[in-house]
């Protein structure tokens, strides 16, 4: 079972309501702290725009951007998902799978959503959330075996290092063409993305009107 990797440590739960929540209730004593919560099962997950996050069989963790973890200092405030996503897309790929990032915080195979980044500010921190599907009847599912140890082992480094907002933008803005069949929403509306022009802060311009993805909930 998984206890530290790379001087984050690890609470693993067989249920929890959600992972973020169970965060927060760690973390009441010391904000501070660098913990993942890891979980096996999920009665009240929650996706963005407050949604429910249903999960069958998946990867569901949470974490606060803690030290040793660093977020770059050039990472716009609306676009930590856009920036995290990108990192677990990349690493996800190392170990074999074609994921891709819908925007703006979405991951999918091919035309089907498998998994999503949470992003919540608390207290001034930033606690981060990430499911991913490795079984589900409605949902897409992960292309790969995945060993979960080798993944955060992986996910724990890159965050001590990682890479700036222009290196890791630089690459997600070659695939952007992929969102163009797709929408996605602010606020309670849906915004196609099939004329989106992105910015260079993580912002999109659709039609000349420029809409920054600032939901406190999956940012």
């Amino acid at each position: 079972m998984l206890e530290s990797i790379c001087g984050v440590r690890f609470i693993l739960r067989e249920s929890v309501d959600s992972t973020q929540d169970e965060l927060r209730r760690l973390l009441e004593s010391n904000l501070h702290t660098s913990i993942c919560v890891l979980a096996r099962s999920q009665t009240k997950g929650r996706g963005s725009r407050g949604n429910v996050w249903e999960n069958e069989r998946a990867l569901m963790f949470s974490f606060a951007y803690n030290a040793p973890l660093i977020l770059p200092d050039d990472v716009p405030a609306q676009s930590v998902a856009i920036f995290l996503g990108c990192v677990i897309r990349d690493i996800l790929r190392e170990f074999g799978s074609s994921v891709w990032l819908k925007y703006p915080n979405d991951l999918y195979i091919d035309e089907k959503k498998i998994g999503g980044i949470l992003i919540e500010r608390w207290r001034g921190a930033l606690l981060c959330g990430i499911g991913v599907n490795f079984d589900s009847q409605k949902f897409g599912v992960l292309d790969i075996l995945l060993d979960e140890e080798r993944f955060f082992a992986r996910l724990f480094e890159v965050l001590q290092n990682p890479p700036s907002w222009k290196q890791n933008f630089s690459n997600y803005k070659l695939e952007f063409w992929r969102n163009y069949p797709f929408a996605f929403h602010t606020g309670d509306e849906r915004v196609s993305l099939r004329d989106a022009l992105l910015l260079e802060d993580g912002s999109v311009s659709v039609g000349g009107r420029v809409i920054y993805n600032l939901r406190e909930c999956g940012v």
